[in-house]
C-alpha cells in the first residue's frame, strides 16, 4: 500500500523528493505504534503509527534519514573514539553512548525542523518533559563524591542528564538550578561535555572544506575527557 500521500505537504515535498532520490525509502505501520526510522546504506524504512497521522512525526524521521544524506555520523564517531580508553570505555555505558548520539542528532534535526514549519510540540514525545528532577538533581548531589573523590559509579548519570539539559529544544524549561549545580560538582567534565554540546550546535552540516569534520567535534570531546581523568585520577 502506498502511504506517501498521507504524509506530505508542502512543508517537507522538497525534503522528500531529495530524499527518495538518494535513498530507497518505504513506508510501514510500525507494530509498536511509535514513529521510528531505519537505515542501511542506502535503504531506509520510515515507522508510523496507523492511529495517529502526523505530518509532524513523519518529517522528523525523515530528518534522521537527511543527517546520513549530509554525511555527519558524530554519534558513531563518538561510539568509536570512547574505546580507546579503557576507563572511558568502563564509564560509558551503550545505553549513555545511544543517548549522546541521539541527542546530538536531534539538535542538529531540529534547526531544520522548525525552518520547515513544524509543530516544536511534535517535535519529540517527551517535549514537554523537564530533562531533570528535583529528586534527580539531589539525588546527583549526594551521591557523585565520595568525600573528595568522585563516584564513579555516577558519572553515567550525570553526563546523561547533563546531555539531556542542554540537548533540550525546549526553551521554556528552567535548568538554572540544574545547570549550576552539576557545573559546582564537576567543573572538568561540565566543560567536556558543554563544549561537545556548543560545538555540534555550530558545526554546519553544508560545509564542504574537507579540513572541517565533525570527527574534529568527537576529538576534541575525547581530549577534553582525557584532561578530566588525569585530573582527578580517575582509575
Amino acid at each position: 500500500m502506498n502511504y506517501i500521500n498521507q504524509f506530505i505537504d508542502e512543508r517537507n515535498s522538497d525534503l522528500w523528493n531529495l530524499l527518495s532520490a538518494s535513498f530507497n525509502i518505504q513506508i510501514q505501520p510500525a507494530n509498536n505504534g511509535v514513529y521510528a526510522c531505519f537505515t542501511k546504506e542506502k535503504d531506509a524504512i520510515l515507522y508510523f503509527n496507523q492511529s495517529d497521522i502526523c505530518i509532524d512525526s513523519f518529517s522528523h524521521e525523515l530528518l534522521h534519514i537527511y543527517l546520513k544524506h549530509k554525511e555527519f555520523y558524530l554519534g558513531s564517531s563518538i561510539k568509536r573514539k570512547i574505546p580507546q580508553s579503557k576507563i572511558l570505555n568502563r564509564l560509558f555505558s551503550e545505553n549513555l553512548l545511544e543517548h549522546i548520539g541521539n541527542c546530538l542528532d536531534h539538535l542538529k534535526m531540529f534547526e531544520f525542523y522548525t525552518e520547515l514549519g513544524f509543530n516544536n510540540e511534535k517535535f519529540l514525545l517527551d517535549y514537554d518533559e523537564h530533562k531533570c528532577s528535583r529528586n534527580e538533581l539531589i539525588d546527583i548531589k549526594r551521591n557523585y563524591k565520595i568525600g573528595k573523590r568522585i563516584n564513579t559509579n555516577t558519572v553515567d548519570f550525570y553526563i546523561g542528564k547533563l546531555v539531556a539539559i542542554l540537548c533540550d529544544p525546549n526553551s521554556n524549561h528552567n535548568y538554572v538550578e540544574a545547570l549550576s549545580t552539576l557545573k559546582k560538582l564537576d567543573p572538568k567534565l561540565y566543560f567536556a561535555v558543554e563544549t561537545l554540546i556548543e560545538q555540534s550546535k555550530s558545526y554546519n552540516i553544508d560545509n564542504d572544506d574537507f579540513l572541517v569534520s565533525y570527527r574534529d567535534i568527537s576529538d576534541d570531546f575525547y581530549v577534553n575527557l582525557i584532561s578530566w581523568i588525569r585530573l582527578n585520577n580517575i582509575k
